[in-house]
């Protein structure tokens, strides 16, 4: 693989044969291999590391063995010989102390002021080292990053999309139909100098309520860097820090921590379940459809789901036969400890939207906390809306060894719509800990409300949205009127709960653990039960687990169970092994599963495949299984993915004597900007568009599947906001006389940029020069080759040899080692040459190189 390299300085790469190495002995030149005086000085100058001539070159900064910074560096010769030249404003703005007298110098003698200090330029790796006492530093953040480095991206526009299609036939005994469900979600984005525009919807298709359109949000948001903030003008959620989190309208004011770098500075729940067949996981929250995706048989663990606001997720797990189960995942998060000195803060003003119609106030919220001293976080807030006020103060501490808590009471005053005024308590303690040494994290949240008077925010709404008539009508998804075989978000077996009494929360417990067992496998349980006001009933979700590996195989048993206020109960059991069959070169695996169910309302189950992937990167994937289901017989099924550079693509189906399924999905996404439209994997919230013209098919390194296209553009989504990211094309796969000359390139986009990373490359003939003078000497080692458009194309090594790559034919070369008139001598390359093959990558010449 190729990294940044100076055309003018690849001696080390090119002359092999300069260098005599020993066991004794630093790498050194054999000058009886140097012929003439001026090559016996440029050699001994390159020996001596004395490689660079004076020139503006591309450096990686590093400050006391950490980068912060890269930039063209521009190199000057002095007594010391060709050093790096770095202003007194460059040096204040990395945080080295430097005397009064030298401020505005433009190139400051480093060595000069700070005798303990080093400035050590490594030409090969384009970097240079400044090492500094701290003594002449002054205090910066580890791991900060000069925000003059951050890139707020390019204008572009984008679309990204999944798609899924399923049909289910039925064909038993006493009927016959047939079911089609189409789901399409859409993320679209606009970025316009600092503002990001999105929106995010859905569309769905069935036979029985047709066509819909869900508009989940939208909204523009931009960074104000100096306040280490962001403002949001659209449809949001407000955080869960201080008060639960609230979706609005409206407008947002909030100090942001990932710009803050690693050292100052941190939740969305994994979404975890076994599935018995090819199921589709759909999961709600707040009456959106949030997620929704096709899982294999065994267990499942979702990471990338990103609720809107805190509260319970509502997962329904509908497998091929038709038969589905529920489960609920708590969303909360633990105690946010700030370092003292830091503020964070939120001001929200809008209107209540949580994408049900009804009764949606208008309120205001303020939060606020701050980092002080003897590691305490004092923090508070207020909420002020229609027929609603409420006040929170608490306090965070770290208590060491025994992990952190936090502790807070909060007051509400609410106005009911059934009459009357209510006003009440609640106090929460939020606790965690992680016992490393045991391998141990345990986390617990406990709510508990000490009076019925006390309602939060979406309580006192809700309250006011199910009065009617002179009750209060609840409506819930009944999981025992699923319709068969519709997918969780096609479902309309909802069911009204009928009460005289507003069952506002009253309790509310969390626990999760997760234990390692030192070589025996690991263990975890997370458990959460809600208990209301005015009701028996309560909410529980229970889930223990159990899995471990042994030579290569693994297994796993995991038990659920699960209870909703409204009485609907479940419990299941699974037993997985999985055994790895065969690894190839190419870290292609096969995998043999096995997988045993008892699930309370779909009966016994059991189900046994095999899966794997094929292609170099893993990119195709594959798996074919049988089992047989309490409620739905035998079954066969199988599935296919495969994620390519201009999107991913999948199918399924599944088959039994009472009921066929297929299913396909694609999902990918379709960027639009200044050169065009480029089609890419499914994009994340901040990506890169790469541009490197002539490179089709070049990959880049850890993005597997994706390779510039035809009109030389790329789209690399694993990026990082407000962090270096590096982005590197795979110099392997570049076809003959393709040249780029820096192929590493590092950028720090912030929150949702679009970042443009451009890599100059150059494409025409790889050359492999023998050249002379006219009087049959060779031009001098370590002269500088230039092409006629003045690039610096290849440095000449021994006898005359160097190689240069991207040349045009009939170009005129320059080869220069001196700025005089007399130094320099040009190289004409032929108007025709041979074809460039692969396997011969470049043609040779023995060309004279004629003085002017």
């Amino acid at each position: 693989m190729k990294k940044k390299i100076f055309r003018s300085l690849p001696l080390v790469v090119a002359l092999p044969r300069m260098f005599v190495i020993s066991a004794a002995s630093a790498e050194e030149f054999n000058m009886q291999f140097v012929h003439g005086a001026a090559n016996m000085n440029t050699a001994r100058e390159v020996s001596v590391g004395d490689s660079i001539q004076p020139g503006t070159y591309p450096f990686d900064i590093y400050l006391n063995s950490e980068k912060i910074d890269s930039l063209s560096v521009t190199f000057i010769r002095n007594d010391n010989g060709v050093e790096p030249c770095f202003s007194a404003e460059q040096l204040h703005n990395y945080g080295i102390i430097l005397p009064a007298p030298v401020a505005g110098q433009q190139c400051v003698d480093l060595k000069k002021l700070i005798p303990d200090g080093k400035v050590e330029p490594d030409i090969t790796r384009q970097r240079i080292d400044l090492t500094i006492p701290q003594t002449s530093m002054t205090v910066v953040p580890k791991g900060s990053i000069p925000t003059r480095l951050w890139d707020e991206g390019v204008n572009a526009g984008f679309v990204n999309y999944n798609l899924d299609y399923s049909k289910n036939s039925y064909h038993g005994s006493s009927s016959a139909s047939s079911n089609e469900y189409t789901y399409l979600s859409l993320s679209n984005g606009l970025n316009l100098g600092r503002w990001r525009l999105r929106e995010n919807g859905n569309y769905t298709h069935d036979n029985t309520s047709g066509s819909h359109w869900n508009n989940i949000s939208s909204w523009a948001e931009t960074d104000i860097i100096s306040m280490r903030s962001r403002f949001l003008v659209g449809q949001s959620s407000t955080s869960n820090s201080v008060f639960d989190s609230i979706q609005f309208r409206g407008v947002k004011l909030s100090s942001v921590d990932d710009m803050l770098p690693d050292s100052m500075r941190n939740y969305a729940p994994v979404v975890r379940g076994v599935a018995s067949s090819n199921a589709r996981v759909t999961i709600r929250q707040n009456g959106y459809l949030v997620y929704s995706t096709t899982v294999p048989p065994g267990p499942f663990a979702i990471h990338d789901i990103y609720p809107n606001t805190s509260g319970t997720l509502y997962v329904t797990v509908t497998e091929a036969d038709g038969s589905s189960h529920q489960f609920t995942v708590a969303y909360s998060s633990v105690a946010n400890m700030l370092r003292e000195g830091l503020w964070n803060y939120e001001v929200t003003a809008g209107r209540y939207h949580d994408g049900t119609g009804g009764y949606n106030p208008d309120f205001i919220q303020g939060t606020v906390a701050r980092g002080i001293s003897h590691n305490l976080t004092p923090y508070g807030g207020v909420l002020i809306a229609d027929n609603y006020q409420s006040a929170v103060a608490g306090i965070g501490s770290s208590l060491g060894a025994f992990g952190a808590v936090s502790l807070d009471g909060s007051y509400a005053k609410t106005n009911l719509a059934s009459g009357g005024t209510k006003q009440g308590q609640s106090y929460r303690i939020l606790y965690a800990k992680s016992l490393n040494e045991l391998g141990t994290d345990f986390r617990l949240a406990g709510y508990r409300y000490s009076t019925s008077g006390y309602y939060d925010f979406n309580d006192a709404v809700q309250e006011r949205r199910e009065w009617k008539n002179g009750q209060y009508e609840s409506d819930y998804i009944d999981p025992n009127d699923v319709a068969t075989g519709t997918p969780g978000w096609a479902q309309t077996n909802n069911a009204t709960y009928y009460s005289n009494v507003y069952a506002n929360k009253r309790q509310r417990m969390e626990v999760s653990i997760n234990q390692s067992l030192n070589g025996y496998g690991s263990i975890y349980m997370n458990a959460n039960q809600q208990t209301y006001w005015g009701t028996s009933e309560k909410t529980r979700t229970v889930q223990v687990g159990y899995s471990n590996s042994w030579k290569g195989a693994s297994y796993g048993v995991y038990w659920q169970s699960t209870r909703s206020q409204y009485g609907y109960s479940d419990n299941s059991v699974n037993v997985t092994l999985s055994i790895p069959l065969v690894i190839n070169s190419n870290n292609n695996v096969i995998v043999s599963t096995t997988q045993l169910a008892h699930d309370q309302q779909s009966g016994d189950s059991y189900n046994t495949g095999v899966s794997g992937t094929l292609l170099n990167d893993n990119r195709l994937s594959y798996g074919v299984s049988t089992g047989h289901t309490q409620s739905g017989g035998q079954n066969s099924s199988a599935n296919l993915s495969y994620d390519g550079s201009k999107g991913n693509i999948n199918g399924s189906y599944s088959y039994s004597s009472d009921y066929t399924q297929s299913s396909l999905g694609a999902s990918g996404g379709l960027v639009v900007h200044s050169g065009g439209v480029t089609l890419s994997q499914p994009l994340g919230d901040t990506f890169v568009i790469v541009k490197a013209k002539d490179a089709q098919g070049v990959g880049v390194l850890n993005s597997p599947g994706v390779k510039v296209d035809r009109f030389g553009y790329a789209i690399v989504n694993n990026v990082t906001p407000y962090r270096y990211n590096t982005i590197a094309l795979d110099t392997e796969q570049m076809r003959p006389g393709l040249d780029i000359p820096q192929s590493i390139i590092q950028t720090v986009p912030t929150e949702k940029a679009i970042v443009r990373v451009n890599f100059n490359t150059f494409y025409g003939h790889s050359l492999l020069i023998h050249s002379r003078l006219a009087d049959n000497s060779f031009p001098q080692i370590g002269a500088s080759v230039f092409n006629s458009q003045g690039r610096n194309s290849g440095t000449v090594g021994m006898n005359g040899d160097l190689y240069v790559a991207g040349i045009a034919a009939g170009d005129k070369l320059t080869v220069k080692w001196g700025d005089g008139p007399a130094d320099k001598c040009y190289l004409q390359i032929p108007a025709k040459l041979d074809a460039q093959t692969k396997t011969m990558g470049y043609q040779e010449l023995t060309l004279t190189c004629q003085r002017p």
